[in-house]
């Protein structure tokens, strides 16, 4: 058996998800800069043969990872209307009490979880940046210490957050931990430029929180700095999450958050942006148009009683999507998916609503989608739309992932997305090295031990009643 983290040159699998169709018996040969060079009919003597399920893996769109901490602890109601708001309480409480070892530690149980959910790479929305009494600007560092120890990718966003609403409130006791001037953000960005120029698991991009936390004009100038820099692969911002959200920026600018940075001339194939809950058709046909991509959190959206976007018209007219994770309270791709197309139905009172005449099979069309969006999300693609370098990503799901072997394969990915109730991969490969094998990724008892410690530490500093330092 190949050891965890070897490049294994060739990998045969006996069932292969590639371009929309599955391969049987498939061959991929793999370089050493952990690229697919070649895919093949029939298993390769001597190559590892992964059985079950395999499919490439996903971009995790939108991580905060310290947020995996919070799921129990939100589920209590705040009060007599429990909602965005009451929640984002709870996280202020967290975020203000987490050290360096303690984000680190949660962060690489998260991604930990998020290999086995089936993603292989992450975008990681950095608004805490700056940890502990002293303030320390190291939260990178714990990020990625997390994505090395666990062997997830990992596009770093290191994101701007100015003030509290439109029109330069000032920020809350709670959100200190996030804020920085413009021009600490530049120089921070330079200090991460220098870090991880030459890394080949970290990337870099750049987000901004929102436009209620930074103005519009400051997000121009940043983005228009940056615009020549090779290494901001992309341009990331949360927009129209809540109503609240929108009404304020109409209230301040006129328009609401989509059309706002459309009128700006903001909008490009460099853009994802998160949620757009509340965005109209126009506006998401202004992302369309611009070749921005969508980044849908369905199950964090859920949670929080966002909302749902009205996506259909947006993706039969050829828009990007991707996903993500957001809060963690969930951590599988296929559970996204299935969150997505449930929301559709709840929403519009239809089954399948994310179908088409072509595409009927709604996990088969959303898979292909998520995929090729994840992609364009983190700037991992050239113009013509396809993968600049394909990475020898891939997630294996074996015999507990639903009755995936009773079926034929044009309903092996409705079984896995519709059918398997919480699919664990369980071999993993991240730029042609083994990450997960088997099962076993080499470092999850320390990662599970520092978990439980660190989460045990921070509930009891959280019942003590003082939130902020």
């Amino acid at each position: 058996m190949q050891a965890e983290g070897t490049a294994p040159g060739a990998v045969s699998f006996a069932n292969l998800w590639w371009k929309g169709r599955w391969l049987r018996d498939a061959t991929v040969s793999i370089n050493g800069a952990g690229q697919c060079v070649e895919i093949s009919d029939g298993p390769r003597s001597g190559a590892p043969y992964i059985k079950g399920l395999t499919l490439p893996g996903i971009v995790n769109a939108h991580c905060h990872a310290f947020q995996r901490a919070l799921g129990p602890w939100t589920q209590r109601a705040a009060g007599e209307r429990d909602d965005f708001w009451s929640w984002r309480e709870t996280m202020y409480a967290l975020a203000s009490r987490l050290q360096r070892d303690d984000l680190e530690a949660i962060s690489a149980r998260c991604y930990l979880e998020l290999l086995r959910g089936g993603y292989t790479r992450v975008a990681e929305f950095l608004y805490l940046h700056r940890l502990g009494r002293e303030r320390q600007p190291d939260a990178d560092l714990a990020i990625a210490a997390a994505a090395q120890r666990t062997g997830i990718a990992v596009t770093l966003l290191p994101t701007l957050y100015q003030h509290a609403d439109f029109g330069g409130v000032p920020p809350l006791p709670g959100q200190l931990a996030f804020v920085r001037s413009t021009a600490l953000f530049l120089e921070d960005w330079q200090t991460l430029r220098g870090r991880y120029a030459e890394s080949d698991a970290i990337t870099l991009g750049v987000a901004f929180h929102s436009l209620r936390a930074v103005d519009i004009d400051v997000i121009a100038s940043v983005a228009q700095s940056l615009q020549d820099d090779l290494l901001c692969r992309c341009l990331h911002i949360h927009v129209a999450e809540q109503p609240a959200e929108v009404a304020s920026c109409i209230r301040q600018h006129g328009l609401p958050p989509v059309a706002l940075l459309a009128s700006r001339a903001l909008l490009s194939a460099r853009w994802a942006l998160v949620h757009a809950t509340h965005s109209t058709g126009e506006e998401l046909a202004q992302l369309r148009a611009a070749k921005a991509t969508l980044v849908l959190c369905p199950t964090t959206e859920a949670d929080l009683g966002d909302g749902c976007p009205d996506i259909a018209s947006y993706l039969d007219a050829g828009g990007y999507i991707s996903i993500g994770s957001d809060s963690n309270i969930g951590r599988s791709a296929p559970g996204e998916l299935r969150q997505l197309e449930w929301s559709q139905r709840l929403a519009r009172g239809r089954r399948n609503v994310l179908a088409t005449a072509k595409a009927p099979a709604v996990a088969d069309r959303l898979y292909e989608s998520v995929l090729t969006g994840g992609l364009r999300a983190i700037g991992a693609v050239v113009t013509g739309g396809a993968a600049a370098q394909p990475s020898a990503d891939f997630v294996s799901y074996e015999l507990d992932a639903g009755d995936w072997e009773q079926q034929g394969p044009g309903d092996f990915l409705s079984t896995l997305v519709f059918d398997a109730a919480a699919p664990r991969a369980q071999q993993v490969m991240v730029g042609g090295r083994w990450v997960i094998r088997d099962g076993v990724h080499a470092h999850e008892v320390t990662i599970e031990a520092r978990y439980r410690e660190t989460l045990r530490r921070l509930r009891a500093l959280i019942r003590e009643g003082t939130y902020y330092d």
